[in-house]
């Protein structure tokens, strides 16, 4: 097969599977034709031509020359109908190629009146053999005109459609003057398949553009779905408005609480279903930081900046506003405690043989968003936030502070449990509320931890933790 037919059988298969957008699109353009120049343009050829039929034959004496004003009548009517009758009658819209081909048909039909009211007013021989001439050169063109355009789904209703115009304008000729229509059966045969050649051309053109364009459309939707998935909506419509990527999230340094979750002990974990596990629980997070999105201007409940194979970190504050008007070490707490009660529903729909509990670290501090200077320009952020949250949450691994920990749940029945760790300003931040759940830890006491020091916050006097079952 042809590199042309194989595009063609392409074309045709997928007008098949998409039958439904290829027939409305079929409607739209033949309703543009009907209400644009494009049908406009023979209708005024049409009442050209019956004014200069009129002149001619009234000036050779022709007995008919009046009626030659009016053969035309019913298509240009058509034409001039068409977008009244559209704006009152919408459901014509879906009969727009019918239209059209009654609009051909009359239009050829009218032509045929014409043939008649020459050939039949005309008495003079020498000018019925001048109007013989004249008519044969047009036979072609009008018929190959009025059957080459056709706004139907399948080319074999057009060659059927074609068929039969031409055989009822044979049959009209035939009334007129049966001589005559001997006479033009090669102008008739030529118009037929001349017809066919052009209307074969003009629907092959559009199969192609409705395949151009859908695939386009598809691959553009696609482009843009899968994009998304890796930026926000706000920057997506920035992007689409001509920004650059890099000018889409803040840059400049800024104030936030970090919160670094992590599964205690994830290591241990034995299920064939783990990493779905872990895929649900961090949706469940995305949701809940993504409540209350919002981009003028940038807000959220939480900025969720990175999934750690079983941890995640999240952000309030930075890049994201959040989306209340309580302080920022209010916020966070909130949204940790949301999702805790998020990771306990992971975990019992999980149904796991053993306990499975996690630990958060927040701590606020400087912090500051950049794109990866080469390569895919991903988003991130820096700053001695995101370090102490992390150094916050490991607290648990120290074996003084993990039995000041478990001395803490035995008081209250728990054996095994999820922490919360807070950096000292953070709960200084904390509404009285908020503040009530949490347990104090002089790290200066050296009856507890023997004058423990917090890497990375040396001038940490305390922290506040809050189990959870």
């Amino acid at each position: 097969m042809t590199e042309n037919g194989t595009e063609a059988a392409k074309y045709s298969l997928y007008c098949k599977e998409h039958i439904e957008e290829f027939v409305n699109l079929l409607r739209e353009e033949a309703n543009r034709t009907l209400t644009n120049w494009h049908a406009r343009t023979p209708a005024a050829l049409m009442a050209i031509s019956s004014l200069i039929t009129f002149y001619a034959q009234l000036n050779w004496g022709n007995t008919l020359a009046g009626y030659a004003l009016v053969t035309y009548a019913v298509p240009i009517l058509i034409v001039s109908l068409y977008p009244i009758s559209s704006v009152l009658f919408s459901s014509i819209y879906r009969h727009c190629s019918i239209v059209i081909d009654l609009l051909c048909l009359t239009g050829l039909l009218s032509f045929c009146a014409t043939l008649y009211i020459i050939l039949e007013g005309t008495t003079n021989a020498s000018l019925i053999t001048t109007n013989n001439q004249y008519l044969q050169g047009q036979i072609a063109f009008v018929l190959a005109l009025g059957t080459a355009f056709s706004f139907h789904a399948s080319y074999l209703f057009t060659v059927l459609r074609n068929t039969v115009f031409t055989l009822v304008v044979s049959f009209a000729m035939y009334l007129v003057d049966p001589s005559f229509f001997q006479t033009n059966l090669l102008p008739i045969l030529e118009g037929y398949f001349l017809g066919l050649t052009i209307s074969w051309v003009f629907h092959d053109g559009i199969r192609a553009r409705f395949y151009l364009k859908s695939t386009d459309a598809d691959t553009r939707q696609h482009l843009y779905n899968q994009l998304s998935k890796l930026v926000y909506p706000h920057q997506l419509e920035r992007i689409k408005l001509g920004d650059e990527l890099e000018d889409t999230m803040p840059l400049k340094e800024g104030k936030a609480v970090v919160n670094v979750f992590d599964v205690q002990r994830s290591s241990d974990i034995r299920h064939e279903r783990t990493a779905e596990f872990f895929m649900n629980l961090f949706q469940s997070f995305l949701q809940i930081c993504m409540k209350g999105y919002e981009h003028n201007p940038l807000r959220s409940q939480a900025f969720r900046l990175k999934e750690t194979g079983d941890g995640f970190i999240s952000s309030v504050g930075y890049p994201f506003l959040p989306v209340d008007s309580r302080s920022l070490a209010d916020s966070a707490v909130a949204t940790a405690l949301t999702m805790f009660e998020a990771f306990n529903k992971e975990v019992e729909r999980f149904n796991y043989s053993r306990p499975i509990k996690a630990a958060m670290g927040l701590a606020y501090n400087s912090v500051q968003g950049t794109f990866q200077s080469g390569g895919i320009r991903s988003y991130d952020l820096f700053g001695e936030s995101l370090i102490q949250a992390s150094k916050y949450e490991e607290l648990r691994k120290q074996p003084i502070i993990w039995n000041i920990f478990l001395k803490a749940a035995a008081e209250r029945g728990l054996v095994d449990f999820n922490i919360l760790i807070v950096q000292e300003v953070v709960y200084n931040s904390l509404s009285p509320s908020y503040r009530e759940l949490f347990t104090e830890i002089d790290l200066k006491d050296k009856s507890l931890v023997g004058d423990f020091q917090l890497m990375y916050d040396n001038d940490a006097r305390y922290i506040y933790f809050h189990l959870l079952e």
